[in-house]
């Protein structure tokens, strides 16, 4: 009977009991919140300071222990099972929608564009701002790096995971092609899905043009149908994050503890410097186009916490393009646009500021000089990187393992474990400066194309 409750019910302590009960009475909590009006943001901090609270109680009572001790205390493993369930089974929900909204999205975007946007503009000003945040974060990750001499009393005879096959440009760009749409969706290849939507939405404008207006319209009204069906399952799902960044945010301290925290501490604290500075960053981009960033700031903040606690640019991806929308004044061709390649392009955590710091640690630990030249060479492959790792799971380790190789130290890739290791806690970090750097990429492109509904961004 024991091992039916430990090992089918994880409900076999009455400490788990009791933890779920306190579960329950914060999802109470949040729901009565919801029920009193009290709006989304307020909700969402709420979740994130309780979140913290538990993870942090947990960890106390338990004397902090050490990862790998965990699994000898029986009822915060289960606990953790619970959490765990309600984590995965939100990310499932978002995970559903990705692939449908970014298709259906990108074609409405392309049947509904107006005659007096051009697609090339469309293109040319979201990735300039993409690829410029991208190589500002490098930069800043090099120099925070230098500065702070990170990896110089680093115990460099650690060994550790081999590092990832890097591919070459040319299986880079084929891997893009979508020779197998079903399968590309299956892979969540988003750029693949975006190449395979403009095609749809290319055609659908040409058969408007060759004298198909009747078959034109009818696809037309079918991909708004489409659209609107959606959002609505998006709007209902976002309704439920509340409940799981509490989940998100407890279970990413027990499972990780202090003492992986303590040990890479230096780098920790780099890389939320570094999303610190990259969110000024975002606020500067929005005023060299004359907008406000504190308004930004107020309305994306829901956006960017999602972001920090689910760790997933793709996940937060339909919070992010109703926002853009409905919230901040961006035009729906962009608002879906810009977003969707912001996942897997121009990411300013994963493939900017993350495998700088990576280098400049590699670089202390074995001893070679940080000149002119490794700056420059720095910048240049987390600019190439961050469209190199499109549609790559595990972005930031492929973004690190192309850092190395590119700059000559794929041989000591091992010696990331330590990063490797707390790699949830600075993903959180990492995710929202990727998220934050394409919801203000798309707010200047929309700028920038003079389509931006400046009375909806003040209000």
């Amino acid at each position: 009977m024991n091992n039916f409750l430990q090992n089918f019910l994880s409900l076999s302590s009455w400490q788990t009991w009791l933890s779920l009960l306190v579960l329950s009475i914060i999802f109470c909590v949040i729901y009565k919140m919801k029920k009193a009006n009290i709006n989304f943001s307020m909700r969402m901090l709420f979740s994130l300071v309780i979140g913290l609270i538990l993870g942090f109680s947990l960890q106390y009572l338990n004397n902090y222990p050490q990862k790998e001790e965990l699994q000898n205390i029986i009822w915060l493993k289960e606990f953790q099972t619970w959490l765990s369930f309600v984590n995965l089974a939100f990310i499932g929900l978002i995970k559903m929608l990705v692939i449908p909204l970014i298709s259906i999205s990108i074609i409405k975007v392309i049947i509904d564009i107006g005659k007096d946007i051009k697609i090339s503009s469309l293109l040319s000003y979201s990735v300039f701002w993409l690829l410029l945040s991208t190589a500002i974060a490098a930069s800043i990750g090099v120099f925070l790096g230098w500065y702070f001499e990170l990896g110089a009393f680093f115990n460099s005879s650690m060994q550790g995971k081999e590092i990832r096959e890097v591919a070459s440009l040319s299986q880079i760009l084929l891997g893009l092609i979508p020779s197998n749409i079903i399968n590309s969706m299956s892979k969540d290849n988003i750029i693949a899905v975006v190449i395979f939507a403009f095609f749809v939405g290319f055609s659908a404008r040409t058969l408007y043009k060759q004298e198909g207006k009747e078959q034109h319209q009818t696809f037309s009204n079918l991909v708004n149908s489409l659209y609107k069906i959606i959002m609505n399952m998006a709007d209902f799902i976002m309704s439920l994050m509340p409940y799981a960044v509490v989940c998100m945010i407890a279970n990413v301290l027990i499972s990780n503890g202090f003492s992986a925290i303590k040990t890479a501490g230096l780098f920790i604290g780099l890389i939320y410097l570094c999303m610190v500075i990259m969110f000024l960053v975002h606020f500067l981009m929005l005023l060299s186009v004359g907008l406000n960033p504190l308004i930004y700031a107020k309305k994306a903040f829901s956006v960017w916490l999602f972001a920090f606690s689910s760790r997933s640019s793709v996940g937060t991806l339909p919070l992010n393009i109703a926002t853009l929308q409905n919230k901040l004044g961006v035009s729906s061709s962009v608002a879906n646009f810009v977003p969707s390649i912001g996942t897997t392009m121009g990411l300013n955590g994963c493939a900017g500021y993350f495998p700088a710091l990576a280098a400049v640690f590699i670089a202390y630990s074995i001893g070679a000089p940080i000149d002119f030249n490794f700056v420059v060479m720095v910048i240049l492959i987390a600019i190439l990187g961050s469209i190199g790792i499109a549609g790559v799971p595990g972005s930031a380790t492929m973004a690190a393992s192309i850092m190395l190789t590119g700059i000559g130290f794929g041989e000591y890739f091992g010696l990331l474990t330590l990063i490797l290791a707390i790699d949830p806690i600075i993903d959180m970090a990492r995710t929202a400066s990727n998220v934050s750097g394409a919801m203000s990429a798309a707010i200047c492109t929309d700028k920038n194309l003079k389509l931006l509904d400046e009375k909806v961004y003040e209000s």
